[in-house]
């Protein structure tokens, strides 16, 4: 199965932070499965919108990747400023390696300088024409790769996405994307927005992610029932059925004594 996704950041929005809300929901109304948001940009930038998508993400338990946006500023610099932003290190998070992020050295720099920091590493935006134009680099060892190959036009993400046999899934640098965005002119909640799709299920996407479903204590299970159980029941039973004895006997008393 397909799952879509949306690559945000505050170049998005032209509202008060507080105002984005419904749009997410939206977002996700309209069949999203996670978002993509921006946190910070190198040493000197924090994204002042994702606060509040944290926020409706933990309220609403929708699924949200924090990414950070490489440059050649002094990597744990880095690292410091996306945490001073992001409010959660568990929340995973994708390098958004592109234009002005320098060679594949840098950015395993700042990959190394973020797992140091603790934060949950997850995703790595590694556009296939950056790829290109640093020299074609080896990626046989990037954690999920996210690769860019846009179609022409625009419409529904559903509707423009060509599907799992597409050359953009074409591996590169010894990789194979995880996940694609395959468009930067999707509708999606009345704009347009960069649309990612996903081959696999929601199971897929979490592990993908280090996430899990919210955990839920399971209903008994009388179908296989130890040695002790049965005795167990039956004891609340006989229980059970005594207080009833003494009810019905108070009962018959009660109308005894009124004739």
């Amino acid at each position: 199965m397909t799952l879509y996704g949306v690559d945000l950041s505050n170049n998005n929005w032209r509202v008060p932070a507080a105002n984005i809300v419904p749009t997410l929901n939206e977002i996700i109304a309209e069949g999203f499965s996670w978002i993509e948001h921006k946190v910070s940009e190198g040493n000197y930038y924090t994204d002042p919108y994702w606060p509040t998508v944290l926020s409706w993400a933990k309220s609403t338990g929708n699924i949200v990747v924090g990414y950070h946006y490489v440059s050649t500023d002094d990597p744990n610099q880095q690292a410091q400023t996306y945490l001073s932003n992001v409010g959660d290190p568990t929340v995973p998070c994708m390098l958004d390696f592109e234009q002005n992020g320098g060679d594949i050295a840098n950015f395993w720099a700042v990959w190394n300088a973020f797992v140091a920091a603790g934060i949950n590493m997850r995703l790595s935006y590694i556009p296939y024409w950056y790829w290109e134009e640093i020299g074609s680099p080896d990626l046989s060892n990037v954690v999920g790769l996210v690769s860019s190959n846009w179609v022409s036009g625009s419409g529904y993400a559903s509707a423009i996405y060509p599907g799992p046999a597409w050359a953009g899934w074409n591996p590169y640098g010894g990789a194979t994307p995880a996940i694609l965005q395959f468009s930067n002119q999707a509708l999606v909640a009345g704009m347009q927005m960069d649309a990612d799709a996903f081959e696999g299920s929601l199971s897929d996407l979490q592990t993908l992610l280090g996430i899990g479903p919210p955990v839920t204590q399971p209903a008994p299970d009388y179908t296989t029932l130890t040695y002790e159980q049965p005795a167990s029941l039956i004891q609340k039973i006989r229980r059970l059925a005594r207080r009833a004895r003494i009810a019905r006997r108070a009962c018959r008393r009660r109308r005894g004594s009124q004739q």
